[in-house]
């Protein structure tokens, strides 16, 4: 076993150098795909579900839940086409903090009441998840018009939706708020 010291070094270099977590987002996936998708999935549960095997070595057994299982395959590599992993890591206290402190909450013209987005936050709902995801992504590279066309800027509309970031910023903050629980069996 390494000492300590090799472990901390380590783990430093690692990219993050902390608590990292690998998440999907879709990049404008085809909708009627999806359902596509889903269908044959649920066909192919309820084919599984239903098969009763026919006696003896029959060379028909199950080609009606193979086919149904090839289909489910090929609709779902169609569908990955769609899909990014996104390393994302841990921040800490005082990069969440300067994120929070540069999202407020929206407030309303008077500087009175706010706008009921982020009524329940201490931030900005719309831009803080975004800033979150952006400041916590370690892998792929990035550069400043990849981030602007996945969560889009004023003038142009990102390909990711207001949910995927908000589901990717929810990510962010379990790995940066929340202690790290690692069930032992």
């Amino acid at each position: 076993m390494s000492s300590i010291k090799d472990r901390i070094r380590k783990a430093k270099a690692a990219p993050g150098g902390t608590a990292t977590k690998t998440i999907r987002v879709w990049l404008a996936p085809n909708m009627g795909l999806v359902e596509q998708y889903e269908q044959a999935v649920a066909d192919l549960e309820a084919a599984e579900k239903d098969e009763t095997p026919p006696p003896g070595d029959s060379l028909e057994s199950g080609s009606a839940v193979a086919e149904k299982r090839e289909r489910v395959d090929q609709l779902r590599a169609q569908l990955d086409e769609y899909a990014v992993e996104l390393t994302i890591r841990a921040l800490d206290d005082d990069e969440w903090q300067r994120i929070v402190d540069a999202h407020p909450p929206r407030r309303g013209a008077d500087g009175g009441e706010g706008d009921p987005r982020d009524a329940k936050s201490a931030w900005n709902s719309t831009t803080f998840p975004k800033a979150l995801l952006r400041a916590a992504t370690v892998a792929p590279d990035l550069d400043d018009e990849d981030w602007a066309n996945l969560l889009g800027t004023d003038e142009q509309r990102g390909v990711l939706t207001q949910p995927q970031i908000q589901v990717a910023g929810n990510e962010v903050a379990g790995l940066s708020r929340f202690p790290l629980d690692i069930p032992f069996s």
